[in-house]
């Protein structure tokens, strides 16, 4: 008899105590699986009521703070067209101007003004009733003292206030190309040249894309169009 003959026979001899071993493998596996599973939903939900105990948190405080939140706002939102200016004086001053580099200045300095209006126009929506609430009361009894509707004045407000931020952040981001692109080698070499081609995606058409559906989320939540934390 082969020795293969004798490994197929001692397989067969042991068939059934493999078989408990698989299953009990197999079950022990499952068992783990399904703690594994338990353990994570029981995870996730302290997880959920922390994240939205914070941005609760976080709403109460812009509230309680909201004329230096608009303020600083402001600032970053006409600041956005410094670095633009400043690119267009550079290009001009090096004799290389071009009307594509006017057009970019002039768009950028149309980002911070509309992002400014749109700024000016949140501050307005927010109900002064609801600001007198937040600065004369702690963070739970904040809530608690809002009705349904204010509630989602609230949670609007905050959105577009957020909104406007990114957008001032990203109108940034495309001055900082034009202002790399200004100070740009022309022999494609160098820390500035570098930077310009690595920020490709906020070219300044991308920006006015990207930052005209944000205004329009903008303008959604200051007229109510957005969907409600109660709808």
């Amino acid at each position: 008899m082969s020795k293969l003959e004798n490994m197929t026979v001692n397989g067969g001899n042991n068939q059934f105590g493999d078989n408990n071993t698989q299953n009990n493998v197999t079950n022990n596996n499952h068992h783990h699986h399904n703690n594994a599973l338990g353990s994570n939903g029981d995870e996730v939900i302290p997880l959920a009521i922390g994240v939205v105990a914070g941005l609760a948190a976080l709403i109460w405080w812009f509230f309680s703070h909201i004329d230096q939140v608009y303020y600083y706002l402001n600032i970053v939102t006409l600041s956005s067209a410094a670095l633009s200016a400043a690119a267009l004086i550079i290009i001009i001053g090096r004799g290389v101007t071009e009307k594509e580099d006017i057009f970019r200045f002039l768009g950028s300095t149309l980002f911070a003004l509309g992002l400014l209006g749109l700024a000016m126009l949140s501050r307005e929506h927010a109900p002064n009733d609801v600001v007198q609430l937040s600065q004369q009361t702690k963070f739970m009894e904040f809530w608690r003292g809002l009705t349904e509707h204010r509630k989602d004045l609230v949670v609007s407000n905050f959105v577009a206030a957020i909104t406007i931020a990114l957008s001032g952040f990203i109108a940034h981001l495309a001055s900082l190309r034009q202002f790399s692109y200004s100070l740009s080698s022309p022999n494609g070499i160098g820390f500035w040249f570098g930077l310009y081609k690595a920020m490709g995606v906020f070219k300044m058409r991308v920006c006015l894309v990207v930052i005209s559906i944000l205004s329009g989320v903008v303008w959604a939540a200051l007229t109510g169009k957005l969907p409600g934390i109660n709808a």
